[in-house]
């Protein structure tokens, strides 16, 4: 579990790079919606992309059903805790979607495949990868109606444009080019990949630019943020642990334990850039993703064990 434990670190680190950069000013407040724009519209989609046109074919046919079906009813749990949650601790109206958001989505792009491929091999960051599919279409949809509900927004939200955005672009583009098995010419592949690799660093710097604006005392002074925390790295992966286990069909150990993985993450920090893109609830968002990060780096090992165990 050290490589878990190693990863969700420097994923942490980065967050604290950027506060500090975001403190001392060296990268200015008015920066930060470019670099979320510039994470959102481009590198992120390149890492859609070329972790789907990775993968095989065959793999791709054979483990996508399942897949996709149990991530989806992943969320649908996620779903229902949240709905419970919000009314359980009376949270504002304002706060009351990025909650929901916090529940539903897991940074199971930038923390999930890495971590998924170092502890249970290639299968495993195939299937990571698949399910990333089902929730970078949700996020990018589903999740930004929830950054941007209760507000006034200046341009109205539609289905069409939630939809149809860069990511979920990607993600088509990523499965056509996988089932009709396209070649990539090498130096495009090098261009997607060099863009790719940016991706998990500068989001993790946003996050932590985002959190910068605000006074370190008031992250931790929020009980009900610490409730969010320990229901969402505790409670909830637990809760999916004794589902699974309950199950009455044989489901791949693998998949089952993806998709513990995936409920034991922190929150996506596609949050924070979501709402630093549409001016909503900056705060509340960059609250979430820092505590979520910051303590999972006890409880992702601690849940994985229980898992094994």
């Amino acid at each position: 579990m050290s490589v878990v434990a190693t990863s969700v670190f420097l994923l942490f680190a980065l967050i604290v790079l950027g506060f500090i950069l975001g403190k001392r000013n060296i990268i200015h407040k008015e920066s930060i919606p470019d670099l979320s724009a510039l994470v959102l519209q481009v590198t992120m989609p390149v890492t859609v992309f070329c972790s789907i046109i990775d993968q095989e074919r065959s793999q791709l046919v054979s483990y996508g059903v399942q897949t996709f079906l149990f991530i989806i009813l992943l969320h649908l749990c996620a779903l229902l805790v949240g709905l419970i949650l919000i009314h359980a601790v009376k949270v504002q109206d304002l706060d009351q979607g990025v909650w929901i958001y916090s529940m539903l989505f897991s940074n199971n792009g930038f923390m999930g495949i890495p971590l998924a491929l170092s502890v249970f091999g290639g299968k495993g960051m195939f299937l990571m990868a698949l399910g990333n599919v089902v929730g970078n279409f949700l996020i990018f949809s589903v999740g930004v109606k929830l950054l941007t509900w209760k507000y006034p927004m200046k341009e109205k939200l539609n289905i069409r444009k939630m939809i149809w955005n860069n990511i979920n672009i990607a993600v088509l583009l990523g499965l056509v080019v996988c089932i009709l098995q396209i070649p990539v010419p090498d130096v495009l592949g090098q261009l997607l990949a060099y863009l790719s690799n940016i991706t998990s660093g500068l989001s993790m710097l946003v996050v932590g630019l985002s959190i910068s604006r605000l006074p370190v005392k008031a992250v931790f002074q929020d009980w009900k943020m610490l409730f969010l925390t320990l229901t969402r790295l505790l409670i909830f992966p637990l809760l999916m642990i004794g589902f699974l286990r309950l199950l009455p069909t044989n489901l791949d150990e693998t998949l089952k334990n993806v998709l513990i993985l995936t409920a034991a993450l922190p929150v996506s920090s596609a949050q924070s850039m979501i709402t630093e893109q549409y001016g909503t609830n900056t705060a509340a968002a960059g609250r979430s993703v820092f505590m979520t990060t910051l303590f999972s780096v006890i409880t992702v090992p601690l849940i994985m064990m229980i898992a094994f165990a």
